[in-house]
């Protein structure tokens, strides 16, 4: 289901304004300099990198609204991603937008959106709902909102990030991997009826009513985006992530998912956020993810793809 001439544009998105993980802006560095442009490449996809959206330091940017912390400089920065990522996926590329905190979703999912006439769903990893809004939430930090924004919840002007349009129908979002939901985020999720997966789904059922949710997503649209929130993998498995979760997705468990998803959907773009070098171990977070962008984008990349690439060349 993947377009065989598409390109893969990487776009870096070093934004830490969202949360209070500090670290988290030096992900799109770290990646680059853990060769992530050429392990894809030896996984089959033709790349190419944008590199970074110009993001102001935390030092530099007032709080401003305590309900909204950072409000202007997270609202220009996602447009700067949307501007970006919109004329990508209009040229049927594809797009891969490395975080920084997950506010840069707003920006990379808006940007698809508009270039696809909304015609997109959201597979969305992470522990947490992400579907506050400046009412609800408790911090007052975007990176916990973006998701309710783009169904058209919350503060106008992140709903109205890259134009006034709701970028996401709520029924086309799929959350999975959620063990540290507020309640608002639940309410939210059973009153606009929002497809969700939890951890205790996942440990009651397995994946067999997961698969089929996926199935029906891929039916509804045509087009799909994936937001990885490195904190929905076990922390044995993702170290790095910004806030390391003990009680998240193992290994085998988010690889056949990814694979699931691969094979199944159109997925059009990727972002990957909250990685924090810093905290990494043996670099085995940034390892894991460059393996599972590599499958949702159909490809395959692990130790054994690069073995067998290396004794290639030899």
């Amino acid at each position: 289901m993947t377009h065989t001439s598409s390109t893969l544009y990487i776009l870096g998105a070093p934004l830490d304004l969202g949360a209070e993980n500090l670290g988290v802006d030096m992900g799109p560095s770290a990646f680059r300099y853990q060769g992530l442009a050429k392990k894809l490449e030896t996984a089959g996809l033709s790349v190419t990198d944008l590199g970074d959206i110009a993001c102001k330091r935390r030092t530099e940017v007032p709080v401003g609204d305590p309900k909204l912390r950072h409000l202007p400089e997270i609202v220009h920065v996602n447009e700067e991603i949307a501007a970006k990522v919109e004329p990508v996926i209009a040229k049927q590329h594809k797009a891969l937008v490395l975080g920084g905190d997950h506010s840069i979703c707003l920006g990379a999912v808006s940007g698809a959106s508009t270039a696809l006439s909304g015609n997109i769903g959201v597979i969305y990893f992470d522990a947490h709902g992400d579907m506050n809004t400046d009412e609800t939430s408790m911090t007052g930090n975007i990176h916990g909102m973006h998701l309710a924004s783009l169904m058209g919840f919350g503060a106008p002007e992140l709903a109205h990030v890259h134009g006034d349009t709701v970028k996401l129908q709520t029924k086309n979002l799929l959350h999975i991997g959620g063990c540290d939901l507020d309640q608002a985020e639940i309410d939210l999720m059973a009153r606009e009826q929002i497809p969700n997966f939890t951890m205790l789904d996942l440990m009651s059922y397995g994946l067999g009513k997961l698969l089929p949710m996926i199935d029906s997503l891929c039916k509804r649209v045509d087009n799909v985006w994936v937001s990885l929130d490195l904190d929905a993998i076990d922390a044995l498995y993702a170290p790095g992530a910004g806030m390391p979760n003990q009680k998240g997705l193992t290994y085998r468990e988010i690889v056949a998912i990814a694979e699931y998803i691969g094979k199944r959907c159109n997925v059009v773009g990727v972002d990957v956020v909250e990685y924090n070098p810093l905290q990494d171990i043996d670099r085995k977070t940034a390892g894991l993810a460059t393996e599972l962008i590599a499958i949702f984008f159909g490809k395959q990349y692990s130790w054994y793809t690069q073995y067998l690439a290396d004794n290639k060349k030899a």
